[in-house]
């Protein structure tokens, strides 16, 4: 495993977390409270239960909305794109993302064939890619 493979799974565990966070804060929200009555120790009763599962769709596939933002950043870009012409997207779009949240969302991209590279990042000549 290299060290670029050890950046990869923590930003796609930092990604997860967030899904996870979002999970309490919404149970926090609506005043869940613990309790043994289920056995795992959380009770949900059927509006919280619906809330969470509109949640869990959203995230379905690994992205969430930060995978979706991307996607229209991207959308707004050339045919032929980097992270700089990304992060002005959404300028544009009024968003406000990390250079770290970004790699994820394109490694994802990359990965499911929707987008792919024509040149590597190399030094501190940027990385171009291509919408497929």
């Amino acid at each position: 495993m290299n060290i670029r493979e050890i950046i990869e799974i923590r930003d796609k565990l930092k990604n997860e977390l967030s899904v996870v966070e979002k999970f309490l804060e919404i149970a926090k929200r609506q005043g869940l409270q613990n309790s043994d009555a289920t056995g795992n120790g959380i009770a949900f009763p059927s509006q919280e239960q619906a809330v969470l599962s509109g949640v869990v769709e959203q995230t379905k596939g690994g992205y969430g909305s930060i995978g979706k933002t991307v996607w229209e950043a991207i959308k707004i870009c050339p045919t032929e794109f980097t992270v700089t012409d990304i992060s002005e997207a959404l300028k544009e779009l009024k968003r406000d993302l990390n250079q770290n949240q970004i790699a994820v969302a394109l490694n994802r991209f990359r990965s499911q064939k929707k987008i792919g590279v024509i040149s590597e990042k190399v030094g501190r000549k940027a990385a171009i890619y291509r919408r497929i």
